[in-house]
């Protein structure tokens, strides 16, 4: 199998001491591609060096709603004019209601601003969203999207809100998350969104598999996240890994 994990954070202090050993584990299973998406303008440079390190790696840089600071608004700017040709997309962006700081308002001036640069150069967005679905849909249905489109990662969101985000090229993302309980509303937008809107990630060092919540996430994970999809969705791992590789390569131009 050829895989492609579309989320994951190699630059995260994590990964300092043991990065060679995380992707010989991911090339055993089959990774092919792992998209390291970059949380601020601190780590840019740090996600940029490790794509030029390794050929298996691509890079994204963007300002995660966790992270917006006013300071760093100027920072933006480098967006524009210094990304060409080193990175695949604008990420990790988003909303993200469930936390009160940073306030929502300084969130969505990022989130906006960082939407229109994507639309401006053509490159594809990395979206987080948690409890902002609402928001996220108007902002997009306002700004609209970068014709090369854009995925959501570690996507939790309902039925009605992929019908609503599929006209925009957008994609949807699975992580470990999946390996936890069954969920009757997944499987249906699993069916919803296979083959042509999936993807598959690892957001590693975060969100861990279940049964290893204590531990790490790694993206040899990934493994386990293609077997519980084979689960839902009633057909071999292999096909999944091939459609979602399509997918992935369609979006970030590999």
């Amino acid at each position: 199998m050829e895989i492609i994990d579309v989320h994951c954070h190699l630059e995260a202090d994590e990964f300092r001491d043991d990065l060679e050993d995380v992707l010989n584990k991911a090339r055993s299973v089959g990774i092919i591609k792992l998209i390291t998406s970059s949380v601020s303008p601190e780590q840019w440079d740090i996600s940029l060096a490790l794509s030029q390190k390794y050929s298996e790696i691509e890079c994204t840089w963007g300002v995660h709603p966790w992270y917006v600071k006013e300071e760093y608004f100027h920072d933006l700017n480098r967006l524009l004019t210094d990304s060409a040709n080193k990175i695949v997309a604008i990420g990790e962006i988003g909303l993200d209601l469930k936390i009160d700081n940073p306030p929502y308002e300084l969130q969505k001036k990022f989130f906006i601003r960082q939407l229109e640069i994507a639309k401006e150069i053509n490159l594809p967005v990395v979206i987080h969203c948690r409890g902002a679905f609402s928001q996220i849909t108007g902002v997009i249905n306002k700004i609209g999207m970068p014709e090369k489109g854009g995925i959501i990662h570690a996507f939790k969101g309902s039925l009605e809100i992929v019908e609503q985000l599929i006209p925009h090229n957008i994609f949807f993302s699975f992580g470990c998350g999946i390996t936890y309980r069954y969920s009757s509303k997944r499987e249906k937008i699993l069916h919803r969104i296979y083959p042509n809107h999936i993807l598959v990630e690892t957001d590693s060092p975060d969100i861990p598999p279940a049964g290893d919540s204590d531990t790490r996430n790694i993206p040899s994970n990934i493994s386990l996240v293609l077997s519980a999809l084979a689960e839902y969705l009633k057909c071999p791992e292999a096909e999944i890994a091939t459609n979602t590789t399509t997918n992935a390569k369609k979006i970030f131009k590999l």
